[in-house]
């Protein structure tokens, strides 16, 4: 659907959305660079429960996020194809500021059971990552979308880039300081999205209301390609997830060391998604350009364990761009092959996807950085280049799925 007629007003419903995509995920990866350190030097009650080693601890901290986004993802961007874009990413950015509130209160405390039940809860509300890209969807042909969806992704970065250098230092003031500032930064979207954001993003479509995003499950070409970005997501949290150790052991990395290694990262993927992807759009399929970016992550990834110096920046720009054009060009091969189906579904089930790979990076990893960080990120860019397989057997050899080219451009 279309839930703008002119280019001004699709302009400004993609400028809020740019503007809360930024804020939001910058509140979102705020903790980002604490964890691994807190659980890796730390002795506060967050780090002491029922007797269970650290790596076990920070795993379970790790993974009930993501499950969390599971969670609402399967439901909230189908809801919004029902309900309204506006409302639903309004209501479910109130919940996040509720439950950083609540994270910071655990962190107070020192209550391990509440911290994590505090996440699972912020994890869920989420969920409305879907809602970013299903409105960029919902703006073509007005607004280009593979544009759209690199500007959101650009944003993306850019949150995670200002909320780790936040967080890094947020911290000396306290950790409950981290999750009180995410609050705020939620509450504050929320307040842009309400007033800000134009009425037209309430319409809705004939999409039946109980529509979870869990029923395109039912299609095999669809299980497929989720498949793929299973394993893709895996490599991708497997890394992010546990870079930050790799750093605090191989280098004694700091909180604020952590956040400017991961500002370096993700302006990579700013440059990549604003600058260098119109290029690739220019002479590459969706097709190419994305199997393009996994594998330039996979091989960057292998390397990364085995650099025992500042080098491992060099590895660094790389995956970061690898992340930054498969992310600018799969989604939109996706929606594009499927166009017909509703975008709020469709793009949940994404990021539903994402974050059970992520649920399921941070269990195995937690397990290797018990042997060695380094197998966790070894087995990462496995499983990258197992997805980089499974997509090129499927598009170009079995040809699964519907071809993009006979979908709008």
């Amino acid at each position: 659907m279309s839930t703008c007629t002119t280019q001004a007003e699709a302009k400004k419903i993609l400028m809020i959305t740019l503007i809360v995509t930024l804020i939001s995920v910058a509140g979102i990866a705020l903790p980002y660079p604490i964890l691994a350190p807190l659980f890796e030097q730390g002795e506060s009650a967050l780090t002491q429960f029922q007797g269970l080693p650290k790596e076990l601890l920070l795993g379970i901290v790790l993974g009930v996020y993501p499950l969390g986004i599971i969670i609402g993802s399967s439901f909230i961007g189908a809801l919004s194809d029902s309900y309204g874009r506006r409302r639903l990413l309004t209501l479910t950015l109130v919940g996040s500021g509720i439950g950083y509130s609540a994270t910071a209160f655990a962190a107070l405390s020192g209550n391990f059971a509440l911290f994590c039940i505090a996440r699972l809860m912020t994890g869920v509300c989420e969920g409305n990552i879907s809602i970013a890209r299903a409105i960029a969807a919902d703006l073509h042909p007005i607004i280009d979308k593979t544009r759209s969806f690199s500007l959101i992704s650009a944003m993306g970065y850019g949150g995670y880039l200002l909320g780790p250098l936040m967080g890094g230092y947020l911290i000396y003031s306290g950790i409950e300081t981290v999750f009180i500032v995410a609050a705020i930064a939620c509450f504050l979207c929320a307040g842009l999205s309400h007033f800000l954001m134009p009425s037209s993003l309430n319409e809705t479509t004939n999409a039946p209301s109980n529509a979870s995003s869990l029923v395109l499950l039912r299609q095999v070409d669809l299980r497929r390609f989720f498949m793929l970005y299973l394993l893709l997501t895996m490599g991708v949290n497997l890394y992010y997830e546990f870079y930050p150790l790799f750093l605090v052991r191989q280098f004694s990395y700091t909180p604020v060391d952590i956040s400017w290694a991961t500002v370096f990262l993700t302006a990579c993927m700013i440059f990549t998604s604003i600058w260098i992807n119109p290029k690739i759009q220019q002479t590459m399929s969706h097709a190419r350009a994305g199997l393009m970016g996994v594998i330039i992550f996979g091989s960057a990834l292998t390397a990364l364990p085995f650099l025992t110096s500042q080098l491992y920046l060099i590895c660094f720009a790389l995956m970061g761009a690898g992340i930054a054009i498969y992310n600018g060009f799969l989604p939109v091969y996706l929606s594009n092959s499927y166009h017909n189906n509703a975008q709020g579904q469709l793009m949940g089930m994404l990021v539903t996807i994402f974050c059970l790979g992520n649920l399921l990076a941070a269990g195995l990893g937690s397990i290797l950085s018990i042997l060695d960080v380094k197998w966790a990120l070894l087995s990462g860019a496995l499983v990258t280049f197992f997805a980089a397989a499974v997509f090129f057997h499927g598009h170009y050899r079995a040809k699964i799925w519907p071809q993009p080219s006979s979908a709008p451009a």
